[in-house]
Parts: structure tokens; C-alpha cells; sequence
């Protein structure tokens, strides 16, 4: 007897240790800890993992999806289109209500989508200036601002490089990757977004809102999007927010099988640029994606880069795979390409690996939950 409640005692101490340190030692993947200091900073750390997502073993039930067409010249390859008559239902969780940072809430019961399908473009050769864009060159003290100089302490299993690094560099200046934006705060790098709309770039929920009760909303007039920067090189001007939204369920209890921000913009450069197409995809199983996004490791956070790799596995909320990526990439597009070159993204990267779950990088998953917040602000004027 005296046996097993030693053994119990030294298991539930083990756990208490794991439950304590978890927060730590999961890559946050926001390049800069103090990005955000002056509103949502002190609990950028939430975007890690939850404990209990961590360890949870229920695992989303793939649907039966609806084959895609091979005459559908539009179609997501790889990954299939979740069928309309799919076994997942659309849940009208709280969680997934749509708040933005003037207060305003609209109850996910009442944004419910149609369709799992939103189609994007490849953009066209135009003037961003016509489009609103600030094509204003940076001058070198924003530039120096603007570089990643502090590597936070919170990435301690390899920064979240699983192994050899896999990542490379990529040209911006071509779609989809124009498409694939820096988002700066207070003139520092922070994380990456990505367009969906002619005026709508979609992020994670960190990089808007600190997560949680405690959290708080960026100053809108402190973000600038850079469509396709590089090398000090903004191409397409930048943008600010004319608001920006996230989930319910970020926001007050920071869960991160919510955690997704979307940026209405003051801008329509997409026009120029093009826009992601995205999707509810299901199954998700085994499939190769890439994503792109800016690194705070790599020429200070000025160069966009890439990496390839494939879904492990995943949850109704979140996909985990084995890309490389590291702090700044947050919130950038998880995506295939097809074969007329159209890009589709079904997922948000967030963060990095957790002590519970090795080897993996995560993000937040669209389901039709995440599919229709985004629709309902891209559909906003």
C-alpha cells in the first residue's frame, strides 16, 4: 500500500512539473517577445499549446469528402474539399463568435457560410498606389527598427528547426508568395499574414490580441502590412488596419484551437498582389504543404522564407506537421498549390513544438468554424 502511494506521489509530481514548464518550452513563433509590449505582450506566451489540447487523444473523424473534379481547373489538390454532406457538423460554439477590437461581437451562430470554399486569384501587373498602398520608401531608421534582434528565450527545443533545417528562401515577387505579407508593430518585426481578400490578410490571434482576460488589442494605427517585402524592399507599400478581429474564444480564455486573427485593410492591394484561395479540407491525413513566412532567424526578419513537409496528423482544431519554422513565421499560410498555380491555405501556423508533443509544429486548423469568421470580415466593405 505504502508502495503505490509512493509511485502515485512521484507521478502526480512529474505532472505537476510538465503542467509548469509546458508554457515555456513551446515555440510561440512571434519573433519578438516585446513586439507587442505596448498592448497584448505579456501574454503573447498563451499562443503555445494549451496542456490539455496537448495531451488530449480525441481525434477529429475524418468526413467522407466528395472527390475533386479533375476538369475543375480551380480545385485544391492533395488536400479534398470537406463534402457539404459531411459527418462534421458546424458547431455554433462561442468560441468561434467574431469580436473585433471597437467591441463589436457577432455570435457564430449567426455568420454560418453556405459554402467551404472561397476562391482567390493570382493578382495582376498594376500600380499598389492606385489600390491605397503607401508606397513611401522605408528610410534606414525604420528599416534598423524593423530587424529582429533578440531570439526569445521561450524556443529552447531547437527554436522549433525540427533537425536538419529544411527551410529556403524564396522570391516575393511573384504570386502566391507577393501574396504572403510582414506585419510590423510599433516599427518592430513581429509576425506574417496572409491575403484572402482584395483588403483582407488573415494572421494568427496573437499577433492582433494578447489572448486571454488579460490580453489586450494592438493600437490599429501601430501595425503596418507589407505585401511581399524583402531585403528592405517593400514592392507593394504597406497598409494599416482599419480594424481587426479575432475569435471569442482567443480572446477571453486565449484556447488555442482559436487562435486566428484577421486585418481588415485601409488598402485593396490584393488587386495587385492576388490572394490566397482557402478551404475546410478533410481528410488532411499525409499531406505535403508549404509554408511561407518571416522568420526572425533569417536576415533579422527582412527575407521571406518557405519550408515544405507534411501533416502528421490533426484534430477538428489543429493540424501538426513536420515543417521548419521558427519565431515570426506565426501566422502564416499552411497551403498546396494546384496545378493552374491558384495557391489554397486550410490552416494558420501558430506555434511551435511543445514538451508534450515533439517533433511537430502546429496550427490552427479552418474548419468551417475558422472558414466562416474569415468570410464574414472578408465580406465586410
Amino acid at each position: 500500500m505504502n508502495m503505490i502511494s509512493q509511485t502515485h506521489l512521484r507521478w502526480v509530481r512529474a505532472m505537476a512539473v510538465i503542467v509548469a514548464l509546458t508554457p515555456y518550452l513551446t515555440g510561440c513563433n512571434s519573433s519578438d517577445a516585446s513586439a507587442l509590449q505596448d498592448s497584448p505582450a505579456t501574454t503573447v506566451a498563451a499562443a503555445t499549446t494549451s496542456t490539455a489540447a496537448a495531451i488530449s487523444t480525441a481525434a477529429a473523424t475524418p468526413s467522407t469528402a466528395a472527390a475533386i473534379s479533375s476538369t475543375t481547373d480551380n480545385a485544391p489538390p492533395s488536400a479534398a474539399p470537406a463534402s457539404t454532406n459531411s459527418t462534421t457538423s458546424v458547431t455554433t460554439s462561442r468560441r468561434y463568435s467574431l469580436v473585433s477590437s471597437s467591441g463589436q461581437v457577432v455570435d457564430a451562430s449567426d455568420i454560418n457560410q453556405n459554402s467551404s470554399l472561397s476562391f482567390g486569384s493570382t493578382g495582376a501587373a498594376g500600380r499598389p498606389e492606385a489600390d491605397g498602398a503607401d508606397m513611401t520608401p522605408l528610410s534606414t531608421a525604420e528599416l534598423e527598427a524593423m530587424k529582429t534582434t533578440t531570439t526569445p528565450a521561450a524556443r529552447i527545443i531547437q527554436e522549433s528547426v525540427l533537425g536538419f533545417d529544411s527551410r529556403f528562401q524564396v522570391n516575393p515577387y511573384t504570386y502566391p508568395q507577393r501574396a504572403v505579407a510582414l506585419i510590423t508593430y510599433n516599427g518592430a518585426t513581429h509576425c506574417t499574414g496572409w491575403l484572402v481578400s482584395k483588403d483582407t490578410l488573415v494572421t494568427a490571434g496573437h499577433c492582433v490580441h494578447g489572448g486571454g482576460s488579460t490580453g489586450r488589442w494592438g493600437t490599429l494605427s501601430a501595425f503596418k502590412i507589407y505585401p511581399g517585402f524583402s531585403d528592405d524592399y517593400a514592392p507593394y507599400g504597406s497598409c494599416t488596419p482599419k480594424e481587426i478581429y479575432s475569435s471569442s474564444g482567443w480572446i477571453t480564455v486565449a484556447d488555442t484551437d482559436s487562435d486566428i486573427g484577421i486585418i481588415k485593410l485601409d488598402c485593396e492591394v490584393g488587386n495587385s498582389t492576388g490572394y490566397f484561395s482557402y478551404f475546410v479540407a478533410d481528410p488532411v491525413e499525409n499531406v505535403a504543404i508549404t509554408i511561407n513566412g518571416y522568420p526572425g532567424d533569417k536576415a533579422e526578419g527582412h527575407q521571406q522564407w518557405a519550408s515544405t513537409g507534411t501533416i502528421s496528423h490533426a484534430t477538428a482544431a489543429k493540424l501538426y506537421y513536420d515543417n521548419d519554422t521558427t519565431g515570426g513565421m506565426s501566422g502564416s499560410p499552411i497551403w498546396v498549390q494546384n496545378a493552374n498555380g491558384t495557391a489554397w491555405s486550410f490552416g494558420i501556423h501558430t506555434n511551435g513544438e511543445s514538451i508534450l508533443l515533439p517533433n511537430t509544429n502546429a496550427g490552427t486548423r479552418i474548419s468551417q468554424d475558422v472558414f466562416d469568421l474569415i468570410t464574414a470580415v472578408k465580406e465586410l466593405p
